[in-house]
């Protein structure tokens, strides 16, 4: 069984902390867009990440990680269950990072091989998408 997540986007909040058993932890909060057209109605749904990183991971992102850098992360996805304030039980979504790559200013995405470039032009200038 595979449980790998991979989230390209940019950086909303970041904070570390000294943990007193697992040392230390950086959380860094990530925001993505995709954007597609319904109804003729030109549509951007944006989502946020919440990511985890421990021991050197967590050192290298609090050493050159800042809000609004553009950021890929690959690592596995995680739940917790917890029960709030309120009483009700709650669910708490991840991803524990394993791997991390700053993308540099100006570059706006990583490099994509031939194969799997995704076709040039406005997303939205495409009649095929099928809702």
């Amino acid at each position: 069984m595979i449980n790998q997540a991979s989230i390209l986007g940019r950086v909303g909040r970041i904070d570390t902390k000294q943990m007193p058993q697992s040392g230390q932890v950086t959380n860094i909060s990530m925001v993505t867009s995709k954007k597609y057209v319904k109804d003729g109605q030109k549509i951007e749904k944006v989502m946020w990440h919440n990511i985890s990183l421990f021991s050197k991971l967590s050192e290298i992102a609090e050493k050159y990680v800042a809000v609004g850098d553009l950021l890929w992360i690959q690592g596995e996805m995680c739940s917790e269950k917890y029960t709030g304030k309120d009483g009700q039980e709650r669910s708490k979504f991840y991803v524990i990072g394993h791997e991390l790559k700053l993308i540099p200013k100006g570059s706006g995405a990583p490099r994509q091989d031939a194969q799997t470039a995704a076709p040039a032009g406005n997303p939205f200038e495409d009649d095929s998408i099928p809702f």
